[in-house]
């Protein structure tokens, strides 16, 4: 175990988030090679900011090892000792290549609230990536030196919450609507349809199809697919392995529809992830 791993383990405030790491495939498997947690911000910046993450690995003397990460419909900016960048909204699965010892500090903005700080359609960023010094231009050598060196995640977690401060936005009333459309994206699966949500939250399907692109960088449609696929993963990798039934439930026509969109953001079959988690 590497120094800033036992460190890091003593972190107890700001306060854990709870639960699995949404996204992560092959938890199991990944949560051998780093580890990773995630930290509620203080109550000034919840507006903006969904969690901060901490990702520490040391491999030294091990296999080199590929996080694969499923993308949510959120901005990150993200800190090594060798750089600091934004990360608009990834659409294929983000990967990340861990060798030898590291550590990352992440902040994972509330969908829609990086509109202000980028003062510009966050669709301009989509799939692409800055660096953070357009954005925060103290945040550069010197901070991120002084960030990965402090202590503990809580060190390092109050000292990214400074950096945000530094930019607080006003209230945006469009990025509550659009946390309030993407949550019941999230927990409700009947909800498989930009009319479905145009009625229930009673605006016209191009308006929020224009509000999602300017102010998130995707479409509710890509969303809808997103938080099902990330379900299926997790049933998948748990050993569910009944295609139909599990397309059914995840609103899909059909199975082959599923196992296209699958496919299409994994980077493998259903039937080859299910292998691919049970050889680990």
């Amino acid at each position: 175990m590497s120094p800033r791993l036992q460190k890091s383990a003593k972190a107890t405030d700001p306060a854990e988030k709870p639960g699995p790491h949404r996204g992560v495939l092959d938890l199991a498997h990944a949560e051998q090679n780093f580890t990773l947690r995630r930290y509620y911000p203080s109550r000034p910046l919840a507006a903006v900011i969904e969690h901060f993450w901490t990702v520490h690995w040391d491999l030294r003397g091990r296999p080199d090892y590929t996080a694969e990460v499923l993308p949510h419909p959120a901005v990150n900016i993200a800190f090594t000792r060798e750089r600091g960048w934004v990360t608009g909204v990834t659409t294929a699965k983000y990967t990340y290549h861990l060798t030898g010892a590291g550590d990352v500090l992440g902040i994972q903005f509330r969908p829609g609230a990086f509109r202000s700080y980028l003062g510009r359609s966050v669709a301009s960023i989509t799939d692409k990536t800055l660096p953070v010094t357009d954005i925060f231009p103290s945040a550069g050598d010197a901070f991120r030196t002084q960030l990965l060196d402090r202590t503990t995640d809580a060190d390092i977690v109050a000292a990214a919450e400074a950096l945000v401060t530094t930019r607080r936005p006003a209230a945006d009333p469009h990025v509550e609507l659009v946390n309030q459309i993407i949550a019941r994206v999230r927990d409700d699966r009947e909800l498989t349809s930009v009319a479905t949500l145009a009625r229930h939250f009673d605006r016209p399907e191009r308006t929020l199809q224009h509000l999602f692109s300017t102010y998130v960088g995707v479409g509710l449609k890509w969303i809808i697919r997103r938080y099902r696929i990330m379900e299926a993963a997790e049933r998948v990798e748990a050993g569910d392995e009944s295609w139909t039934n599990l397309a059914h439930d995840l609103g899909y026509s059909d199975q082959a529809h599923f196992t296209n969109d699958f496919t299409k953001l994994v980077g493998r079959a259903p039937t080859d992830h299910a292998r691919l988690v049970a050889r680990r």
